[in-house]
């Protein structure tokens, strides 16, 4: 009786030290991964090549333009409004906008509380005017500056705070193809132009992925799998020797403050399905942090790929927010493991 008492004790315990494993590397693996969610909301119609900024002062993110409607798209000239703690969208219904337009880029101008579009296309023309939103008033007003950038889109643009800046780099023109390498700067108090001339210019194809790095202070730029960096202070381009990059395409490069990384969002080439990456400048890595929880949403194409979408991060709460592209009609969150790196 006592042998049999020991023994069932032997194997009880063995039994909780598997479970403890177990739980140990589920919670290590959960530690790697970005944890998607599709959220419960009113999403607008699909959008293709849209834009969208976060308006810290007001917490909403900001989306205007681009297409609707697979396979046959229609040009949607509106503008939108998302409230994270609500989780609803709102037309905003703005009583002007700028002329419709797709593959433009946004931004927010944190001192003036504005969101800034720069260029884009409608198929007939592209862009080089930029229009600033003012979320409290509901409108839109062209900005008045001097000579512009060539008239663009599918190109890269932030807003730096410290500096009060905006820098636009790359994109092409409306016939297709790579069409510029350039860098400029703007001035965001004076409204004033700047053409910067780099030794080093990174090639560029199109969709532009480019962020900006506030712990490093540096510029970032991810294109035909080759790591950019930028330094403002020298106004010259480096070639980041990294390993391992990803392989993804047409994606969106997003800096987290909480987290002093960047997240890297789009589909993979090799296995045609979406993909989350992080990019530490400190330590000049990648690391895949794609799982394999990424939400069962309704897609209008196959295999599952979104494209031409958009990806914000709200520092505020540290989430991100994703929503647009071909084809897909959803609101997903990624949420970072706080013990991730």
């Amino acid at each position: 009786m006592k042998n049999i008492i020991i023994k069932s004790t032997k194997i009880f315990f063995r039994g909780i030290f598997v479970l403890f494993l177990l739980f140990t590397i589920t919670n290590c693996n959960n530690q790697n991964v970005g944890i998607w969610t599709r959220l419960s909301t009113n999403s607008p119609s699909m959008r293709v090549s849209n834009a969208m900024a976060y308006d810290t002062l007001h917490k909403k993110i900001i989306n205007y333009g681009g297409r609707s409607g697979f396979p046959d798209f229609d040009d949607i000239n509106e503008t939108w409004a998302f409230d994270y703690n609500s989780k609803t969208w709102t037309n905003l219904k703005p009583s002007n906008s700028p002329p419709w337009r797709t593959s433009h880029s946004m931004v927010y101008d944190e001192l003036r509380h504005k969101v800034l579009i720069f260029g884009g296309g409608d198929f007939s023309k592209v862009f080089n005017d930029l229009w600033e939103y003012d979320y409290s008033k509901n409108t839109w007003t062209k900005r008045s500056t001097n000579t512009p950038p060539e008239a663009r889109q599918m190109h890269g643009m932030v807003y730096i705070p410290a500096r009060d800046v905006i820098l636009i780099f790359g994109g092409r023109s409306l016939n297709g193809g790579a069409s510029f390498a350039d860098i400029w700067e703007f001035n965001c108090k004076t409204s004033i132009w700047k053409k910067l001339n780099p030794k080093n210019t990174p090639p560029v194809s199109d969709h532009v992925n480019m962020t900006y790095d506030k712990s490093a202070r540096k510029l970032l730029l991810f294109t035909n799998s080759q790591t950019w960096a930028f330094n403002l202070d020298t106004e010259n381009w480096t070639k980041l020797h990294v390993t391992n990059p990803p392989d993804t395409d047409h994606t969106n490069f997003v800096y987290s403050d909480h987290h002093q990384v960047s997240i890297l969002f789009g589909g993979s080439k090799g296995t045609r399905k979406m993909s989350t990456w992080t990019f530490n400048y400190s330590e000049n890595s990648w690391t895949d942090i794609t799982s394999n929880n990424f939400p069962t949403i309704n897609f209008y194409e196959n295999p599952p790929v979104i494209e031409h979408d958009e990806l914000v991060y709200i520092n505020d709460l540290n989430v991100f927010i994703q929503y647009g592209g071909c084809c897909s009609d959803q609101t997903l969150q990624l949420s970072l493991n706080k013990h991730l790196l």
